[in-house]
């Protein structure tokens, strides 16, 4: 085990290595500047419906993937740059997606949605992409700077009226993809079958999004295809200056990035060489140790995922005291210098607003009917989980202390009394004999306790599992002589426990991975009994095409009118690929 963990250590340390020891200027200079695409299944978006997009983040110059990033971030910005919600999010092979549900607490109005990098931060929210979202609430007053008497009154400002789709407005690139419906007119709750093939080796491995969504009177088309997103790029690398080069973002080459800078308390002066620890305790925990710089400078990188926010820092000095830790704490972007457009809701959409307000309001009502999936990632756990050696106290005799316990349980486990009386934990090695300045890395549901003096006194009946490893591990530059878990019966020891060493931090965590909920009327059973007024159709944000033409299915709803099919993506050699095709629902 030791000795298969040490490799990935290596190349680990040499990546972090070569990022920390270029100079700012030079980072900036090596490594390419990236960009992103978003494309959203709507630019109209009513209170109750979910705004949702697909992150595509791509190599500014070869327009591939990127390789970069390995995390990316979405935000919606209002009038005044308030940022209505950030996420953030892991990307698998340069892209990802996402959503948002627009709460009745927001109010009509014009906002932008931005898709960034880490690495992009550096070059200026001109290089973000952005995309201007118009949100209706009905249910509050909309204000007079949205309405209008009618269409002649208004003077210069566009109106949210969009022509009336039919089977030719459609936009065709069947040099790449090829996209049809097998019909063009369906009746209500009717299957529809999309095929779709790749035509080239490049296009059948690219990445594509799809979605199926009622266009009507009221809406404000901003999308903006992935070809006409790369036509008008402004291609000029973003101009790296002083403050730039100062306060560099570090591009997430392995997953988050979480740092910081170890002072002297005294002299405020950067402390170098000093390990420092983070956990994520819980059920599936997590455990990183990193080492100061020259700067004071430290970081952690967290490439797996985790479903837990409460984190936990502690230096592993022992003079621990001496030490103040500053972590960097990752702001948002000045937003306030954003255009945005004037829009105008005529008056006579009365009727159109609250037909569709109403038919939300059905929809949520029926949600638990239709509610999207999380999606579990299978992992392979860390190694210092994966502990050979189990005991479930359930199956021996209880007993009231800690102490007791390890003695009449466990072999190959005890506790020693140190010089100055502390009680350390103490595992007995496969070969040799026990390292007196060697001790094993302890966990308490998952919470790395460093002074092993601190749980002596915990209670053993509230103990369910005692695990641990005799092999001398490696985490970071840390030797440890074992792994030893405990695992208390009620999972809560992280929210009693309290030290003054350790630093409590609420991490934030990037969105789950969904599946989204694509209605089916399988078997002539309609559900006659359940309404069906949704307006999104299909959303398909991760289409595969390596397996041959696909065929996808999806089911019209109860509202009638003209929807249009969206297909956008990228062939892997960075050829983008927009395709729309319109459906009539009788």
């Amino acid at each position: 085990m030791k000795n298969s963990y040490i490799p990935m250590v290596v190349t680990f340390c040499m990546v972090q290595s070569w990022i920390f020891g270029q100079s700012k200027m030079q980072l900036v200079q090596t490594l390419p500047q990236e960009m992103v695409y978003l494309h959203s299944n709507a630019s109209t978006v009513f209170s109750g419906e979910s705004l949702r997009y697909k992150f595509y983040g791509l190599d500014n110059g070869t327009k591939k993937t990127t390789k970069i990033s390995k995390v990316g971030y979405v935000s919606l910005v209002g009038r005044n740059g308030e940022v209505v919600f950030s996420h953030k999010l892991r990307l698998d092979s340069g892209a990802t997606f996402g959503d948002f549900f627009v709460p009745v607490s927001l109010p009509t109005g014009t906002y932008k949605l931005l898709g960034y990098t880490e690495w992009m931060r550096n070059f200026g929210v001109d290089t973000f992409f952005k995309n201007d979202v118009f949100i209706i609430n009905p249910y509050k007053t909309i204000p007079d700077i949205y309405l209008s008497q009618s269409v002649d009154s208004i003077e210069g400002k566009p109106v949210i009226i969009n022509k009336r789709l039919n089977a030719k407005s459609q936009m065709d690139d069947s040099s790449f993809v090829d996209v049809s419906l097998d019909k063009t007119t369906a009746g209500k709750r009717e299957k529809v079958v999309i095929s779709v093939q790749g035509l080239t080796d490049a296009s059948i491995s690219g990445n594509y999004s799809i979605s199926v969504q009622k266009r009507d009177s009221l809406y404000f088309e901003t999308s903006v295809s992935s070809e006409a997103f790369l036509r008008n790029l402004n291609r000029n690398r973003g101009n790296a200056n002083s403050e730039t080069t100062s306060n560099l973002h570090i591009p997430e080459i392995r997953g988050e990035v979480i740092s910081g800078t170890i002072l002297d308390k005294g002299t405020q002066n950067p402390v170098e060489n000093q390990r420092i620890a983070l956990s994520l305790p819980g059920e599936a925990f997590l455990f990183k140790i990193a080492t100061s710089d020259g700067d004071g400078r430290f970081s952690f990188i967290l490439d797996r995922r985790y479903t837990n926010t409460d984190a936990a820092v502690q230096l592993m000095a022992d003079v621990a005291n001496e030490y103040e830790i500053k972590l960097d704490t990752k702001k948002d972007n000045n937003f306030g210098d954003l255009a945005f457009p004037e829009i105008t809701i005529p008056r006579f959409m009365e009727d159109v607003i609250l037909q569709r307000s109403v038919h939300n309001q059905i929809e949520n009502a029926y949600s638990e009917i239709r509610m999207d999936s999380i999606l579990e990632v299978e992992q392979v756990p860390p190694f210092y989980r994966d502990l050979p050696i189990t005991y479930d106290l359930d199956a021996y005799t209880r007993f009231n202390t800690l102490q007791e316990t390890i003695i009449e349980v466990t072999d190959h486990l005890s506790i020693r009394t140190l010089n100055d009386g502390s009680r350390v934990f103490e595992i007995r090695p496969n070969v040799g004999l026990p390292n007196d300045n060697l001790f094993p890395a302890v966990f308490v549901d998952g919470l790395f306790l460093k002074n092993h003096e601190d749980f002596m006194g915990y209670s053993a009946k509230k103990i369910k599992h005692i695990n641990f490893t005799r092999d001398e591990v490696m985490i970071g530059s840390q030797v440890f002589q074992g792994v030893l878990s405990f695992k208390t019966i009620e999972g809560d020891f992280f929210d009693e426990f309290y030290s003054q060493e350790i630093i409590n931090i609420e991490l934030f965590k990037p969105e789950p991975i969904k599946n989204y909920f694509n209605q089916l009327y399988v078997g002539g059973d309609n559900q006659p009994r359940v309404p069906d007024y949704r307006h999104q159709l299909f959303w398909q944000p991760n289409l595969n095409l390596s397996h041959g033409k696909q065929e996808l299915i999806f089911y019209t709803s109860d509202v009638p009118g003209t929807y249009q099919l969206v297909l956008e993506g990228f062939t892997s050699n960075g050829n983008p690929v927009s395709v729309k095709r319109a459906l009539v629902v009788e």
